[in-house]
């Protein structure tokens, strides 16, 4: 198994094609399983969803790249960032200011990618991930039905996240 070569953008990391893994079988075949008819989850369209807020979040960083941002703040942990409502949709544009494609991820509840860089996106299902482009956006919609309390949302690239660049997200009833 093997990788390709990757860069995240001209600000960001390269990464070489590498070998991951070497697979070497033995013994007899097995005979092949059958494959699920059936959809493994429900595949929720969130695209006519009546939308209860929209907002926008914006990830940035300073010239130097060691401080990290989400409209502006650094995380706090003691600070809600973003307070939404139990069983409501909300619509969110998530925009990159960086020279670095990143992945968002939210904690707890799934959403819906709509677009990307202002293209539309037919997916299929809801994802926690999606990759946003350097210089570029995404359009979620996110249904709040799992649970009340407080998660968190970031960028997922570790020294990004610890040097600033995660919320605090709220679900009230």
């Amino acid at each position: 198994m093997q990788t390709l070569a990757y860069s995240t953008g001209p600000a960001g990391n390269k990464f070489p094609q590498a070998t991951l893994a070497t697979l070497v079988t033995e013994g007899p075949s097995a005979h092949a399983a059958a494959l699920p008819t059936s959809p493994f989850a429900s595949t929720d369209d969130l695209s006519r969803a009546v939308i209860a807020a929209r907002r926008t979040l914006v990830f940035s960083e300073n010239k130097d790249g060691t401080e990290f941002y989400i409209n502006g703040k650094q995380f706090a942990p003691n600070r809600v960032d973003i307070r939404s409502k139990l069983n409501t949709v909300e619509e969110w544009t998530v925009r990159n200011d960086s020279d670095e494609e990143h992945s968002f991820h939210v904690h707890v509840n799934d959403f819906q990618l709509m677009s990307v860089n202002g293209r539309p996106h037919h997916g299929h299902g809801l994802q926690d991930t999606a990759t946003v482009p350097a210089k570029g956006q995404l359009v979620i919609r996110i249904h709040f039905t799992n649970c009340t309390g407080k998660s968190v949302l970031h960028w997922h690239i570790l020294n990004h996240e610890d040097a600033g660049m995660m919320a605090v997200l709220e679900i009230v009833k």
